[in-house]
Parts: structure tokens; C-alpha cells; sequence
């Protein structure tokens, strides 16, 4: 369980299943410290659009209030603009944080440009990790799995391995019908769809030695590796969380082995395809 904390509402690229579209307001310095000081989570997740638009200075003031209060402060940014900060500032961001969380969702620059519609975007983003890679602070890269990539994640997982060596793990997370996936099918594809190559993905995974974990589908679609499922951890050890609120169980639950150890489907997914 973490705090979201959105610091600012613009972003230097468009992904096609960016959830923080829409979004509007909140983002005055002491509203954002305030809300750092009542989190009861301990965990401040640093978002956006993208944080790294924001003033330097302000950004540091946020993370460094949250590592006073004694937050695990995590980093949520697409690292294009890592070469862009002055590396002393980044060197002094590095030093708070306690780990980036890049969102890298395409393994060439073709897909990353359908992906972002934003030219130049994956060599400026590889650049980026590298860059962090340098800082002392572990990387993880999150696989956001919609309709362009969903074919592509085993090729992600090679990539990745090959050419961001050193990097801590990936997240494969199942896209939100948030913002511009809300009810979106030309970004959100079905599960049955999507299964297949994730656990294609999760091989390639083990095969190279790389951590990750999966969120947002339910285990039963990726049953072999329920020990990386992120719900099902928390499910197993009774966490409370916005998984409960956020996922519901349908028909087709009914007589799942994983039953009591799966939240079910999201329901934005609910919303777009009724069942599983």
C-alpha cells in the first residue's frame, strides 16, 4: 500500500493508455507536503505526468520531507528527461530516493513512437536508465501491457536484459481503463489474449535471471508464476490496499482454486469486457 502523489499534471510525452489524463489541480508545494506529512502508508509514490518537469528545487524539497518523515519514496518517471536535469541535482535526488520506477513499455524505437507518439523518445529514454544506472539506487522498469505491446513483452524481457544491464526488475503491469484506456478496447485487450505472451515473457524471464513481478490480471491467467503476482502476495498475507477496492470478483470466479487468493479482474476491465 503506497500514496500516489501526482506533483504535477503534464508530461513531455502521450502514451495511448496514460491514466493521468484528465486528472486536474492539487499541485501547490504545501498541499503536496501536508499531504506527505498525513500519509499513514509509509511509502510516497512520486508521479506526475511527469515529475521531472517540475522545478528541481521543489522536486527535492517534496523528496526530502518524505525521507525526513522516514517514506520509502519512489520515483515514477519515463527517464527522457534524466540527461536533461543538472547532474548535480539528479545526484542529490538519487541520494533520497530509495528506488527509480521507469516506465519503459517498448523494446525499439518504432513501437515506443506508436507507443508515446512522441519521435526521439526511446533513445532519450535509454540514455536515461543507463544514466540511473550510474546513481547507486535500484531501477525498475514498468512494462505497461496494452494493445500495441502485449505480443512484444518477451522481446521487451531480451532486450532489457541485453542492453540495461543491471537494472533490478520489471514490472509487468496490465493497463488501468483509466484515462485514455477508459473503456478503451483499442488499447485494452483481453486477458485470454494477452496471457499467453506474458507467460512467454515470464519464461524468458527465468530463462535470463530476471526478477519481475505481474499486477492488474488475475492469477489464474498467469498460474505458473503466482509467487511473482503482486495481489497474490498481498492477498496471502491479508494487506489491505486499493486492490480491494479497485477489483472485483466475477461469475467466472466461481470455483477458481485461486479464489481466495485473487481480488479478481479491475473493475474498469469489468466495465469494457463483463467477465474474464
Amino acid at each position: 500500500m503506497a500514496l500516489h502523489l501526482p506533483i504535477n499534471g503534464v508530461c513531455n510525452i502521450k502514451c495511448v493508455f496514460c491514466s493521468a489524463e484528465g486528472r486536474s489541480g492539487g499541485y501547490e508545494l504545501d498541499g503536496l507536503l501536508t499531504e506527505v506529512s498525513e500519509d499513514r502508508t509509509g511509502h510516497i509514490q512520486i508521479s506526475g505526468g511527469d515529475p521531472m518537469l517540475r522545478d528541481p528545487l521543489e522536486v527535492l524539497a517534496i523528496v526530502a520531507h518524505a525521507k525526513k518523515l522516514g517514506k520509502i519514496v519512489e520515483f515514477q518517471t519515463n527517464a527522457v528527461l534524466v540527461e536533461k536535469w543538472d547532474p548535480r541535482r539528479l545526484a542529490q535526488l538519487a541520494g533520497l530516493l530509495d528506488f527509480w520506477n521507469v516506465n519503459f513499455s517498448a523494446h525499439e524505437p518504432g513501437l515506443d513512437e506508436l507507443v508515446t507518439e512522441s519521435p526521439g523518445a526511446f533513445a532519450a529514454r535509454v540514455r536515461g536508465v543507463r544514466r540511473l544506472l550510474t546513481l547507486g539506487k535500484p531501477v525498475r522498469l514498468n512494462y505497461i501491457v496494452h494493445e500495441l505491446n502485449y505480443r512484444r513483452a518477451e522481446e521487451f524481457v531480451r532486450f532489457a536484459a541485453r542492453e540495461l544491464k543491471g537494472f533490478s526488475w520489471i514490472q509487468f503491469s496490465y493497463v488501468k481503463g483509466m484515462g485514455r484506456a477508459k473503456n478503451n478496447r483499442l488499447i485494452m485487450p483481453a486477458f485470454r489474449d494477452a496471457a499467453p505472451h506474458l507467460n512467454r515473457a515470464f519464461r524468458a524471464c527465468a530463462e535470463l535471471g530476471v526478477d519481475f513481478d505481474v499486477d492488474h490480471i488475475p492469477v489464474c491467467f498467469v498460474l505458473d508464476w503466482k509467487d511473482h503476482h503482486a495481489d497474490y502476495r498481498k492477498m496471502r498475507e491479508r494487506a489491505p490496499g486499493r486492490h480491494l477496492a479497485e477489483k472485483q470478483q466475477v461469475a467466472d470466479c466461481d470455483g477458481c482454486a485461486m479464489r481466495e487468493a485473487c481480488p479478481g479482474p479491475r473493475k474498469d476491465y469489468i466495465e469494457v469486457y463483463g467477465a474474464l
